[in-house]
């Protein structure tokens, strides 16, 4: 999961990600850029951790992920498994440029992200696909009675202590729970789909003023037959001030559309 490069560098698709001159070179030696003692967890004027800045994801390292993942392999129910069909790898949405969605955007995906959060708000920006998140939270707050099913869903938080516990429903079928070339077994056939009645719990502990764990717990009563939990991913804080643009481009369709033919 977490050791694997996004799965978009196929024929059709072309992905791109800029930034500043030596951001790459930074990111490898992250560790070495923010090996200071970290000092208290900041707060913002509401006295909740304030987890803004630029976050590098790690995961527990791809053994005891791909150990987790097997778990949410053996959750998948006989009827999910045959509505799969053949469906594989292959399918992974994400080599459509489809969004990562919840938990995956956190979880599984290995590059950047950014926090902007005032008090009463959190927003997450993720550098690919250069999609973004709202997180508001106050004690009580719930959804809204109506809300359109989409990739990202519908978040709200509240804080336990210095933990940002944030409630995602209204989350559409057209996402992946994880990577589709991941295959923690000899039989997996890299397939990790979920319904639209996912519902997603994750948990954003401020460890210290540089770090933040993330997990999620996953629910989908229409596919998998109990609840499953991510790995633990551990973000450092970058020096960078901004991420840069990543960009899953559907090049097919943009030649098209450059000669003047239709689309298909």
């Amino acid at each position: 999961m977490r050791l694997r490069l996004a799965s978009c560098l196929v024929a059709a698709f072309t992905c791109i990600a800029s930034g500043p001159i030596g951001v790459r070179d930074a990111r490898a030696q992250q560790g070495a850029a923010v090996a200071q003692a970290a000092g208290p967890i900041p707060r913002t004027a509401d006295g909740k951790p304030d987890l803004s800045g630029v976050w590098t994801p790690r995961g527990p390292g791809n053994d005891v992920e791909l150990k987790i993942l097997a778990q949410l392999e053996s959750l998948y129910t006989p009827a999910a498994v045959k509505a799969m069909g053949d469906m594989g790898e292959v399918d992974d949405p994400l080599l459509r440029c489809v969004p990562y969605g919840v938990p995956r955007s956190n979880a599984s995906s290995p590059w950047p992200f950014q926090i902007v959060q005032h008090p009463g708000v959190v927003v997450v920006l993720t550098e690919y696909y250069h999609a973004f998140r709202i997180i508001p939270y106050s004690d009580g707050l719930r959804h809204a009675e109506a809300i359109i099913p989409t990739y990202f869903g519908d978040s709200v938080g509240r804080w336990d202590g210095d933990t940002l516990v944030v409630d995602v429903v209204a989350l559409n079928d057209k996402t992946w729970l994880a990577d589709g070339r991941d295959h923690p077994t000899p039989a997996s056939k890299g397939r990790w789909p979920h319904s639209d009645a996912l519902h997603v719990v994750e948990r954003w502990r401020a460890s210290d003023a540089n770090t933040i764990e993330y997990d999620a717990t996953v629910d989908d009563p229409k596919m998998l037959s109990g609840p499953w939990t991510t790995p633990k991913i551990t973000a450092r804080r970058s020096p960078e001030l901004k991420i840069g643009e990543g960009i899953c481009s559907d090049t097919t369709t943009y030649s098209l559309a450059v000669s003047g033919r239709p689309k298909p």
